[in-house]
């Protein structure tokens, strides 16, 4: 009898055991998930954070494009009679948290003027490019750039679309074969 008693005991403390084990089981897994969570997260974050900033450059890029190509448009000499040399972009523009500094340096005979724009983000971000451009040249106006005749634009696209499909413009029929 003793056996059996022993025996019982035995399959008894196993049974805690299992219990036991599957507790200690369920506690580990439960680390892991957590540090494979935080891992993705502090991951994520900072994806979306490399991004804004992405973006940030992007757009500072195209505002220094837009400046100089306004100085070059204007050209170095006239351009400060026309427009302010700093300030900040216009509400409602792509650029309007950015503020903007230009200096120019005038060129001599022969020599271009030497251009710097710089915008600043309102998070305190800096960007910067230099560049010479030559002055305009002459006393000639600015040409008035309109073609000479009108373009149609939707003939042009239907023509397209008749070439493209066989079909006739106008009914929209498939025209008879010679």
């Amino acid at each position: 009898m003793r056996t059996t008693s022993t025996t019982l005991l035995r399959a008894d403390n196993r049974r805690h055991a299992r219990r036991g084990f599957a507790l200690m089981d369920a506690v580990v897994g439960g680390v892991l998930l957590s540090i494979g969570m935080i891992t993705v997260l502090s991951v994520g974050g900072q994806a979306m954070s490399m991004q804004r900033r992405g973006e940030i450059d992007v757009r500072a890029a195209a505002a220094l494009d837009e400046l100089l190509s306004s100085v070059l448009t204007e050209g170095p000499a006239d351009y400060e009679k026309l427009h302010p040399l700093s300030g900040r972009f216009e509400p409602g523009s792509p650029y309007e948290d950015f503020e903007f500094m230009l200096t120019i340096e005038p060129g001599g005979s022969g020599v271009p003027a030497r251009v710097v724009a710089r915008v600043t983000h309102d998070r305190g971000r800096d960007y910067s490019v230099e560049t010479s451009l030559a002055e305009k040249r002459g006393e000639e106006t600015d040409p008035i750039r309109m073609p000479a005749e009108p373009i149609d634009r939707e003939a042009r696209h239907a023509q397209k679309q008749q070439a493209r499909d066989g079909t006739s413009a106008s009914s929209g029929t498939t025209p008879p074969a010679p």
